[in-house]
């Protein structure tokens, strides 16, 4: 089974692994990082690598951050030379969303870990919409069919 660690400033990992076990159910291999103000980035770097050491059953680690560029993801790719040395897989997605993580959760049991990286970028882009425009579409299209 692939290994899942979010990553984020402050709670956001935690509010949406909250939010996937209310979706999907309590799952093993699920840990989250938050980083917190004043935290030193080595530190986080640190804390990444003993959880995606842990995490790791010889699948892959796959690891969301919050925002490409941003501490969270520096720390992460700042692993990746210790990663390569232990023979731990790991991938890291910038943008971490809710249905990307889900669609990881979801799938990690039939998918390798390049596959399931993919899926959950796929789920992310899948589920952006204006609300809005979603919105006047169904009721223009209803009001076309009442005709």
């Amino acid at each position: 089974m692939i290994g899942i660690l979010l990553v984020s400033h402050g709670k956001m990992a935690e509010g949406i692994k909250d939010s996937v076990k209310m979706i999907v159910g309590e799952t093993p291999q699920f840990k989250t990082l938050s980083l917190i103000a004043g935290q030193d980035i080595a530190d986080l770097q640190q804390h990444i690598l003993t959880e995606s050491k842990q995490l790791n059953e010889g699948d892959g680690v796959l690891i969301f951050v919050d925002l490409f560029g941003a501490s969270p993801y520096n720390a992460a790719v700042k692993c990746l030379p210790e990663w390569q040395k232990a023979g731990i897989k790991a991938r890291i997605i910038t943008g971490m969303s809710l249905p990307m993580v889900i669609t990881a959760m979801i799938n990690r049991d039939a998918s390798n870990l390049d596959n399931l990286t993919k899926e959950a970028i796929e789920a992310g882009k899948d589920n952006i919409y204006d609300a809005v425009n979603v919105v006047e579409n169904v009721t223009q299209a209803t009001e076309d069919d009442d005709y």
